[in-house]
């Protein structure tokens, strides 16, 4: 699978995960740190989550995935990282592999 596809099926997944309600922002921050959020976003990026927080008056999880959307997730963070959040909430949700 090619990088391209592999991140398209991660944004689908993340932003499908969020829609349907099968996690939330704060579960994707759960996964998503700090930490990795500034290790792997580009500065631009971080400085537009800053600046939004900013000027909302508080950095909430919500406010950062305005600006970290799926789509920019699936480009930029490690996908073993999105994978656990998937996986956290499938096992969540009772949807696993086993049998």
């Amino acid at each position: 699978m090619s990088i391209e596809a592999r991140q398209r099926w991660f944004a689908t997944m993340m932003e499908s995960g969020l829609t349907q309600q099968i996690f939330g922002p704060a579960d994707v921050l759960r996964h998503a740190t700090p930490e990795v959020l500034a290790t792997n976003l580009p500065p631009e990026l971080l400085s537009k989550v800053l600046a939004a927080s900013l000027a909302a008056g508080a950095m909430t999880p919500e406010r950062v995935l305005e600006t970290v959307t799926p789509d920019v997730m699936a480009r930029h963070l490690p996908h073993d990282v999105l994978w656990e959040c998937i996986a956290a909430a499938a096992e969540r949700a009772g949807i696993t592999g086993g049998r």
